[in-house]
């Protein structure tokens, strides 16, 4: 009985094959040699270490992202923690923002001291303050994490000026999740490696979970090592999904920016808001940032009702079309309560710490939804409406 089969000669599909294989042949001990040893020739090893659709969804992703190489992971988490444990040892210092995503800031303060990292962490609200403060660490950190734009917040950084302070040798990572090209290129402004959740817009139909690092192809490889063992990979599926996603993200993000805008303006007219965060309008703090930076402003924004706690969850109850949900970027428009989904777990110190109102709510507007429907639904439900 022959190994090879018949469909293994149609190989000119358009789009690429799913492969679902937990293990690769080879014919001969030549083969071996070429494919495993040498590598001159393209050939899979184990489903661990490489699939075909990965290979082409990270080729794509480094086109998109202007990047020479590209790793894909089983979620955004896993990028990140892969990245920092490919570049930090004992005694290295490390800088982020106050404002990163939540989880992140637990690998920084509750796991990477574990092995001997030394962290600084620096509020971003202040864009001068972070240089300077930076500044006074320059000679001594080894990488600086970034996030752009922030959750909740929406906040900016001025990464031309980070990188200037830094000079050449720092390693400089961001996470663009929330701001993925067309809106933001990351890696034009001196950024080393850029991370997405690519659960969110690069996705973008809210059914799968993953993760991405995009930039230079060397130290793309040293990630790789760490992913290999480690082994935080998604499946040929998941990757023939996010695959799919890529070629309307564009699309997506110009029906998600017009809807964010139109969204931000509303809010920010209302007697029943008492702030807007959205990198489009003049009020937010960092608007001539968003100016410089960004493309686009995305489909998510955060607004403080000046309420306590409880009267924030009454009007999110009316809402009748908004999933109450965590997550952006999906077909659907999703709404959350700050306090009540990421920061559910902190106390009022916690929350005054990274400047989280009780009132907070984020919308995340769904390209699929009729934002005159939405406006409606907000009307309708928040106070003086």
């Amino acid at each position: 009985m022959t190994r090879k089969r018949a469909s293994e000669v149609y190989t000119n599909s358009i789009a690429a094959p799913v492969y679902q294989s937990a293990s690769y042949y080879f014919d001969d001990a030549a083969h071996v040699k070429a494919g495993l040893h040498e590598r001159s020739a393209p050939a899979g090893r184990y489903g661990r270490y490489s699939n075909p659709t990965w290979v082409a969804v990270e080729e794509l992703l480094s086109e998109l992202t202007e990047a020479e190489s590209s790793l894909l992971f089983s979620s955004g988490m896993a990028a990140h923690v892969t990245t920092f444990l490919a570049f930090l040892q004992a005694g290295d210092e490390v800088v982020l923002p106050a404002e990163s995503y939540r989880q992140v800031r637990n690998v920084f303060h509750r796991i990477l001291p574990k092995f001997g990292v030394v962290v600084h962490e620096i509020s971003i609200s202040d864009p001068r303050a972070f240089l300077d403060r930076l500044g006074e660490l320059a000679e001594r950190v080894k990488l600086v994490h970034l996030e752009m734009p922030s959750s909740p917040h929406m906040f900016l950084i001025d990464i031309k000026k980070v990188r200037a302070i830094l000079g050449p040798d720092v390693l400089v990572t961001l996470d663009s999740s929330f701001s993925p090209p067309p809106n933001f290129y990351a890696l034009r402004w001196g950024v080393d490696l850029v991370l997405f959740s690519a659960t969110k817009y690069l996705s973008g139909h809210g059914d799968i979970v993953a993760g991405v690092v995009s930039g230079r192809a060397d130290l793309v490889e040293q990630i790789r090592w760490y992913r290999d063992t480690t082994g935080p990979v998604v499946d040929g599926h998941t990757a023939a999904l996010l695959q799919r996603s890529l070629y309307t993200l564009p699309l997506r993000m110009e029906r998600v920016n017009s809807y964010g805008m139109e969204a931000a303006c509303y809010l920010d007219a209302h007697p029943g808001v008492s702030r807007v965060y959205y990198t489009g309008l003049p009020s937010h703090q960092h608007y001539k940032l968003g100016m410089e930076y960004l493309a686009g402003h995305g489909g998510v924004v955060t607004f403080e009702l000046g309420l306590n706690e409880a009267d924030t969850a009454k009007v999110i109850d009316r809402l009748r079309l908004p999933f109450m949900a965590s997550n952006f970027g999906a077909p659907q428009t999703l709404v959350e309560q700050s306090t009540f989904f990421t920061y559910f777990e902190y106390d009022d110190a916690g929350l005054q710490s990274i400047g989280v109102d009780r009132s907070t709510v984020r919308l995340a507007l769904g390209y699929a939804d009729d934002i005159v429907r939405i406006i409606e639904d907000l009307d309708r439900s928040l106070p003086g409406g």
